[in-house]
């Protein structure tokens, strides 16, 4: 349900900045996401990518340390954090050749197709948002684990 949420609420930014720049008259948006999507995209992937395998590293040096810990469902939700960035990625390439086609036209595909990049872009951004913030998660666990052993 979450899930539903955010993407609506990601949704709903993206149609507004869409008909904000429409309003405006401005194409910046749109020409600067048609032509970087990708980039930013895989940049953040990348970003992604790093911050989570060091965070499976801190998680492998409590595991060493902490046998009893489990991990599973932070390990699931960092494998499908750096999924999601894929279907971000395979996405914004479909919505790019459906905005180029000739071929493919219905009402309103311009602010419908740059409503679905912003949505995506958004989406990503979060994506890295959950992933920065578990990092200081482990970093708080980790001092709390100091503390207790330094305590005994």
């Amino acid at each position: 349900m979450k899930f539903i949420k955010n993407i609506s609420f990601y949704i709903v930014i993206a149609a507004i900045l869409t008909f904000l720049s429409y309003f405006l008259k401005s194409n910046y948006l749109f020409e600067y996401l048609s032509e970087n999507i990708i980039t930013i995209l895989l940049t953040l992937l990348a970003i992604n990518t790093a911050t989570t395998g060091l965070i499976a590293s801190k998680i492998q040096d409590f595991v060493l340390k902490y046998p009893k810990m489990k991990f599973s469902r932070a390990i699931k939700e960092m494998k499908l954090s750096l999924f999601e960035q894929i279907i971000l990625i395979a996405t914004a390439i479909i919505i790019l050749i459906f905005k180029d086609s000739q071929i493919i036209h219905f009402v309103c595909k311009e602010q419908i197709l740059n409503t679905i990049l912003l949505t995506v872009l958004i989406y990503a951004i979060n994506n890295l948002w959950d992933t920065g913030k578990s990092v200081f998660i482990v970093i708080e666990q980790i001092q709390e684990l100091n503390d207790k052993d330094d305590n005994k």
